[in-house]
């Protein structure tokens, strides 16, 4: 079997790169404009119980599709490496676990713990944990003896289980995973998802590929109707009250399929009408979907992952025929940096608001903490961190699982 015939070539693709930078600011934007007060409505979460969506609720399934867009490429880069299928499955299973870790861990500086059982303040034990992030996950130069990356990645993986340790929760209880986070949420996805397109990446024919894809996506969008109506409980107890992890391996598989239907060799030539035919389809059974779920975010349900997926396929097409057919690029470095080092972009504003914290200061003057002008300071801000991690990419610092 040619294999290289049968997969996506390895390439990155500037129109993918584009969408995941444009997703890394506007995360960056709205999780700023949380903390803001008198903005319009339309600016942040719905309620659970409100059937609609904002795009606040696009941006965590955009980030879970673009992860599903860039798996066939990764996938196809470390199979020219030389990899084997268990090497593949081993890379997937050790970033998943890096993604849930740090997840949880940002989950715990949030809520869940009672400084007077730590011997550290959380603003300290919340700096020392992500720079211990940085010491395991960073790229070091290759230019540095050998030693000392793999001395950074020791210390890192030994601080990380020192505040696990020092972590006390209410009544001195120890560190627990109170839900997954958001990083945790995209590490599961991934990790299914993955296997997933491991299992099929060997098909005989692409279609035979897309089918099974197609087909696994639908099974896990079903799941959510089955826990729903408690068919599944208690064995799938602790799956259902994760936020619904399998309609966000749902959404993952659907950033593979579009990745596959716009770049696989086979299907080129028909790369438009492939984009939108698949666009079409993820609507009509979006609106499908709303006849039977509402519209929830916070309940993860089909019909927002089918909507959200929809509108990223939507927006991806705008990307692909600014980029790629009218070659408009010049404006693509505004989000370059948080393309190719997203896991920094979206650690920053938290370690600076930790500093911060420690030093006895604010990030956000009391003066941007409402109205136009606190929208005005998330845009500035998110800005801000854009280009801090420009500057330390060039600087070398580059965080990837």
């Amino acid at each position: 079997m040619n294999d290289q015939a049968l997969d996506l070539t390895a390439r990155r693709v500037l129109a993918i790169d584009v969408f995941r930078g444009i997703t890394i600011f506007v995360m960056v934007l709205v999780n700023e404009l949380s903390g803001i007060k008198d903005i319009p409505w339309w600016m942040k979460h719905l309620a659970a119980n409100v059937d609609g969506m904002t795009f606040v609720d696009l941006v965590f399934p955009a980030f879970l599709f673009i992860v599903g867009m860039s798996i066939p490429f990764a996938m196809q880069a470390r199979a020219n490496k030389g990899e084997t299928p268990l090497q593949l499955l081993q890379h997937i299973a050790l970033r998943s676990l890096g993604l849930v870790v740090i997840g949880v861990m940002m989950v715990s500086t949030i809520g869940g713990f009672d400084e007077s059982f730590m011997p550290l303040s959380m603003p300290v034990w919340t700096l020392w944990m992500y720079l211990a992030v940085l010491l395991v996950w960073s790229h070091y130069p290759r230019t540095l003896p050998a030693l000392l990356p793999k001395a950074g990645h020791l210390l890192g993986i030994i601080s990380l289980l020192v505040l696990a340790w020092l972590f006390r929760g209410p009544e001195d209880s120890m560190i627990t995973p109170q839900w997954w986070g958001i990083l945790g949420l995209i590490g599961w996805a991934y990790l299914i998802a993955g296997g997933c397109y491991l299992l099929t990446r060997r098909s005989t024919h692409v279609r035979a590929q897309l089918a099974w894809l197609a087909l696994a996506a639908m099974l896990f969008l079903g799941l959510f109707g089955l826990i729903d109506a408690q068919k599944l409980q208690p064995f799938w107890q602790l799956w259902a009250t994760q936020n619904n992890h399998h309609t966000h391996i749902a959404l993952v598989l659907a950033g593979v399929m579009l990745s596959i239907l716009c770049y696989h060799p086979a299907l080129a030539a028909n790369r438009t009408r492939n984009l939108l035919t698949y666009t079409v389809v993820l609507g009509a059974l979006a609106f499908a979907s709303w006849q039977v779920w509402p519209i929830s975010k916070i309940w993860a349900t089909p019909s927002w992952a089918l909507f959200s997926a929809f509108f990223c396929a939507v927006l991806f097409a705008l990307l692909y025929w600014l980029v790629d057919v009218k070659h408009w690029q010049s404006w693509c470095r505004l989000f370059a940096p948080a393309a190719t080092n997203p896991l920094l972009a979206y650690i920053l504003p938290y370690m600076l608001a930790a500093a911060a914290t420690i030093v006895g200061l604010t990030m956000r003057p009391a003066a941007f903490d409402q109205g136009v002008t606190g929208i005005l300071w998330s845009v500035f801000f998110a800005s801000a961190i854009v280009l801090l991690t420009a500057g330390l990419t060039r600087l070398g610092l580059k965080v990837k699982l």
